[in-house]
């Protein structure tokens, strides 16, 4: 045990120096299985002086835990807070800043060692290349940074509608790309060597900016829905030479669908911005604009039409408005409904933040009209194939007192009023319809003989029949003569009498029989439809007068002779 210790303590000086460098390069951990070691040998003068180390790197540990925390707070904020691409494309320009300034450096010592004659031409040929790559890079960074997306802010959409009714969108972009500050710029500027940073970095003009207006995807005021991404105005694109940093471009389009957002798409320099954005309404004369989906219909006698309604409005508070039409004739009755619920509206609600809505207008036609017919419309008579105008009204509570009579209002008047209006026509049309009748459907015949009958037409309807026509489908070998075969015309509550002669063959079999009777008419160039009549013919076999006189006097003779021979009977 003695000579371990002594050959022990004849490395001491390099032990306490490997200790001290163990302690700093693989740390505590390491030390702690050389201290085990050192406590299996015993003590002795090493120990000890390892013993001071350890408590000279303990003194440390709350320093080195301090700095290890945070290091790992700073990583946790730059995962939460990501550099974006403009600070890194700025930082890639400065790091190729330094990675040039070191390439002419190095080249500028390798030019002078070749003018010593210490190194050969091929090793100057490689600095000078290192140089030219480290230049390429450094350009490559700053025009990456030039090229960076612009900033476009919508400031403006406003949608108007014009007098003949062509809608336009009423657009205003504004260059707010972001500049570099003075530090900045001074950190990319201040380098030796180097080409100067333009100056487009310090004001971010842009210019070639090309701007469209696209589709949403979502549907219009109609059912149909265009595509994503569809242009959707003219002109198609708006070209912008030149946009200052901060200065304002006014743009008109013209809707070619009317929506209500659209997606504003800008492209510059083969990189595409898109803004969805909600279009305001403009200020208008009217506190509501109405715009109908049909401005003129034609509608028979006895039906109903209906007219789409858009509402819309500038303003975003909540109001209600009262429904009303004006100037159309007594005769017609008429509900605003909603498209969704089929409810009955006499009011609608705009509720806050809403600018738009749509409902229904249904109009009820009566089953005749007036039978005078004057010149003019002005005591609210309905003239069949004559238009009837008439206006929509939606009023607040200040516009509604003004229409509360009921009586025709003037053009002007409704004008005046400044009430959302929009003017309608309703063609009534005469509806046409044909009956046919008979005294009797049914005949009995007997074989030989022929049936002559009478078939009344009649025209119910509110428009004269035209061309009116009677055929027939009969049994085979049958014949049916119709007399006349076509009437020209059939005014409305007249009658036209139809001959019908249906001739069997000679030799058809006793039996019942049928004969369709069809009707073909037209009324206003539109076929009237109509009803078939079916004809019973029951057809019996003839009658023998003599077999049937021969056989009634048989009888007869024979109820002579019993009679004869009771008599003799009863005298016996």
């Amino acid at each position: 045990m003695t000579r371990r210790r002594q050959r022990l303590l004849g490395n001491t000086i390099p032990r306490v120096s490997n200790a001290r460098h163990k302690i700093r390069t693989k740390g505590l951990a390491s030390f702690s299985c050389k201290l085990f070691e050192y406590n299996q040998l015993g003590p002795g003068p090493v120990f000890g002086t390892e013993l001071a180390v350890i408590g000279q790197t303990m003194k440390k540990l709350p320093l080195l835990l301090l700095m290890l925390v945070s290091c790992l707070l700073a990583a946790a904020q730059n995962q939460q807070n990501p550099i974006s691409d403009e600070q890194r494309r700025f930082l890639e320009v400065r790091r190729r800043q330094i990675d040039l300034s070191s390439a002419r450096t190095a080249l500028q010592r390798m030019q002078e060692l070749f003018k010593l004659g210490l190194i050969p031409k091929t090793d100057l040929d490689r600095a000078q290349t290192e140089v030219d790559t480290a230049q390429l890079n450094y350009q490559e960074a700053v025009l990456s940074l030039l090229s960076l997306q612009p900033r476009l802010t919508v400031k403006e959409a406003t949608k108007y509608q014009t007098k003949d009714g062509r809608r336009f969108v009423r657009l205003t972009v504004q260059n707010l790309t972001p500049t570099f500050d003075d530090s900045q710029f001074k950190m990319l500027s201040n380098f030796e060597g180097a080409d100067p940073i333009p100056e487009s970095l310090r004001t971010r003009d842009i210019s070639d900016i090309f701007i469209s207006l696209r589709a949403t995807g979502e549907p219009a005021t109609g059912p149909e829905a265009t595509a994503r991404g569809t242009t959707i105005a003219l002109p198609y694109e708006v070209h912008i030479p030149e946009l200052k940093y901060g200065a304002s471009k006014t743009m008109e389009f013209q809707l070619l669908r009317d929506v209500n957002s659209v997606v504003v798409g800008s492209t510059y320099k083969g990189q595409n911005q898109e803004t969805v954005i909600q279009l305001q309404q403009a200020e208008t004369e009217n506190v509501v604009t109405v715009t109908p989906m049909q401005i003129s219909q034609e509608a028979d006698l006895g039906s109903q039409a209906t007219f789409d309604l858009k509402l819309e409005r500038s303003s975003v508070d909540v109001r209600q408005f009262q429904l009303k039409a004006v100037n159309l004739p007594h005769q017609i009755s008429y509900n605003f409904v909603d498209p969704s619920s089929q409810a009955r509206l006499s009011q609608v609600n705009f509720p806050a933040g809403v600018t738009q809505q749509t409902l229904g207008l249904r109009l009820f036609l009566p089953e005749r009209a007036d039978e005078q017919v004057l010149p003019e419309r002005t005591d609210g008579q309905i003239r069949m194939d004559s238009p009837l105008e008439f206006w929509v009204l939606v009023m607040d509570a200040a516009q509604a007192p003004q229409f509360q009579q009921e009586r025709n209002f003037s053009a002007a008047e409704i004008a005046q009023s400044r009430a959302g209006k929009a003017r309608l026509l309703i063609l009534p049309r005469g509806v046409g319809r044909i009956e046919v009748s008979a005294a009797s459907l049914f005949s009995e015949i007997q074989t030989g003989e022929v049936v002559e009958t009478n078939a009344t037409i009649r025209n119910p309807g509110t428009r004269r029949l035209d061309n009116i026509k009677l055929t027939t489908e009969y049994p085979l070998n049958w014949r049916v003569e119709v007399s006349p075969d076509i009437i020209p015309s059939l005014e409305i509550n007249r009658e036209a009498t139809v001959k019908l002669r249906i001739i069997p063959p000679s030799d058809v079999q006793v039996g019942d029989y049928e004969v369709r009777i069809k009707t073909e008419s037209y009324a206003y160039n539109r076929r009237v439809p109509s009803e078939d009549k079916i004809y019973r013919v029951s057809v019996k076999a003839q009658t023998n007068i003599l077999g049937t006189a021969a056989l009634v006097g048989g009888l007869l003779m024979i109820v002579v002779l019993i009679v004869i021979f009771g008599v003799k009977l009863t005298r016996r």
